[in-house]
Formats: C-alpha cells, structure tokens, sequence
C-alpha cells in the first residue's frame, strides 16, 4: 500500500474520528494520572509512525504546531486543528518552559531535537517562544506552525486563577498560593516575582508575553487572536486557519467541509483547564493599582498588539 493511499482517507465519518476523540478525552482529562497514563500509552505508536515514516509521507500530511501564549485558548486551538485532514496525536506538549513542576527554560538544542522528533501528520501543541533556532527549525522541518494569542489582560487574570486554586503542582503554586487575596494574585500575575524572591524564572507579564511577540512577525506563522474566535467573526477566522494549513499541504483540501469539523469540535469545557473563557473579564478584575502595574510593565504591548491605541484606558 502506497503511502498515498494510507493517508487518503479523511478524518470525519469514520472510525479513526471514535478513536481520535477518545485519544483526545484522555489526553485533557480532569485526572492528572490519566492524561500521563494516556501520554505513555501513545508512546509506543509514536515510534512506530516514526520508523514507518517518510518524506512523502510529510508532504501528503505536514506536522502542525498549535503555539499558544499560555493561558490564551491552547486547547481551544487544539480543538480546531484537529480537524484539519490525517492528524495524529500523540499528546505531545513542547513548553520553552520544561513541565510545571519542573519549570526550567528548554535549552535551544533540546527545542530543536524536540522540532525533529515530530512526524508526519502529527499535531504537537505548544508554548514555544521565539528564537532564531527555533524559527529556522519549524521552517526547514515542514511544520505548518500557528499561535493563538490573547490580550495579556485577559491572560493575567487567567494565569492569577490558575496558579492559585487549579494546578497544585506547578512550582509557581507556592507563591500564589501565598497571597493574601486574589487582588495579591494578580498583582504577581502582572509584576512577577520581585528580584531576589526566588530562582525561578518569573518575569513580568510584559516580557514573558515579550517572548512570543516576534513569531508574529513571521510570515510562515499564522497567527489567531483568541478574541476573534469566540466573536461572530470565528466562522471566517476558521477558513482561513483551514486554507493556510491547504497552502503547505500537497492534496487538495476542501475547506468548507474541513472548516465544518473544526466548528463542530469546538468544547472549551472539555479542557482540564478550562475556567470560564471568554473576552474582557479583566476590566472587572482589575483595580487602579492593577491598571497602574499593567501600564507600566505591558501598557506598549497592548498598543504593539492591537488592543489599544495608546496607554489611556
């Protein structure tokens, strides 16, 4: 059987649909064991797809890197671009910073080592930060690359909550967990540890955002605002995310219907770290002293990104 042939049929419809859904429920559960359960599970497919691998198999099927600024719709990403035709996922997660409750920056070598291991067809999700290593990696490996960003506000807040009532293991949980109120929280969401306060690489939300910036200026990024895909406008933010992938794939793509999936996948509470979603919660969250912080750790950002027009907000 040509290589062809095992990627001709599309993902809607069919069996490996059932099995795909399944392999997703288990890599998002609720339940910390049975994701990692569900992520050695996966292992050994991997390294068989891998073996069996080849570079038409890559053209037919290119690797898709969903990049996320944390706390920005990563799984609602995920979500979308499971749709696209062929995927396979093995519940890989490539984080510039390593496991939570590890929370060292990956070295360049690593990332890259980490970019080459990718095979055909695979979706890899990732909080991947800009380098020059990085960017030439996905460019040469073929990897169709896309980054979903949020307004940093909107990511603090959500960040705050995390950090502090939903993952325990994260070794930022200490520190969250220390504040005396959810304001406290927020404050360190925005400012970061202050200097001396620990080893661990906490900066400020202006320049832990600042990290992923340049990818959007990328020409191969196809970058996505979380805002546009929970607006009126998603259907269309949908066919293009769906034409971009068509533009590096060598069959033909039939983006209506592939667009139609991705729709239909949609399921913000089936993340295991969904909260609430949506657009805007930090306008009732933040208070003066927040709006005073904000303004001067990231109020440029907001205006390089779009979400204001100058610091008066």
């Amino acid at each position: 059987m040509s290589d062809s042939t095992l990627l001709a049929t599309p993902n809607r419809g069919r069996p490996g649909r059932r099995l795909q859904d399944l392999i997703a429920a288990g890599i998002h559960h609720a339940s910390a064991p049975v994701r990692k359960g569900t992520r050695v599970l996966l292992l050994g497919p991997r390294v068989l797809h891998r073996r069996l691998d080849s570079a038409e198999r890559r053209v037919l099927a290119p690797p898709v890197l969903g990049n996320s600024v944390p706390k920005s719709g990563t799984h609602l990403l995920d979500q979308i671009l499971a749709a696209l035709p062929h995927r396979a996922n093995y519940g890989a997660f490539l984080e510039s910073m390593t496991a939570s409750y590890v929370f060292r920056e990956r070295s360049p070598k690593s990332t890259y080592d980490y970019l080459t291991r990718i095979v055909s067809g695979e979706l890899v999700r990732a909080h991947l930060h800009h380098s020059p290593t990085a960017e030439a990696a996905v460019r040469e490996l073929g990897i169709v690359h896309y980054l979903v960003y949020r307004d940093p506000r909107d990511v603090v807040v959500s960040e705050a909550h995390y950090l502090r009532s939903m993952n325990r293991w994260h070794r930022m949980h200490a520190h969250f967990r220390a504040c005396e109120s959810f304001g406290d929280a927020l404050s360190l969401a925005i400012e970061g540890l202050a200097p001396g306060a620990s080893t661990l690489p906490y900066p400020d939300i202006g320049r832990r955002f600042g990290r992923f910036t340049p990818w959007l200026r990328c020409p191969a990024v196809r970058a996505v605002r979380f805002e546009d895909l929970v607006s009126p406008r998603r259907r269309e933010v949908l066919e293009g995310l769906v034409r971009h992938y068509a533009g590096h794939a060598r069959e033909s793509i039939d983006v209506t219907a592939v667009a139609d999936e991705a729709e239909a996948r949609i399921a913000p509470e089936r993340s295991h770290t969904f909260r609430q979603g949506g657009s805007g919660g930090w306008r009732s969250a933040f208070t003066p002293r927040h709006v005073t912080a904000f303004k001067r750790v990231a109020g440029d950002l907001l205006i390089e990104l779009g979400y204001e027009t100058n610091l008066d907000w």
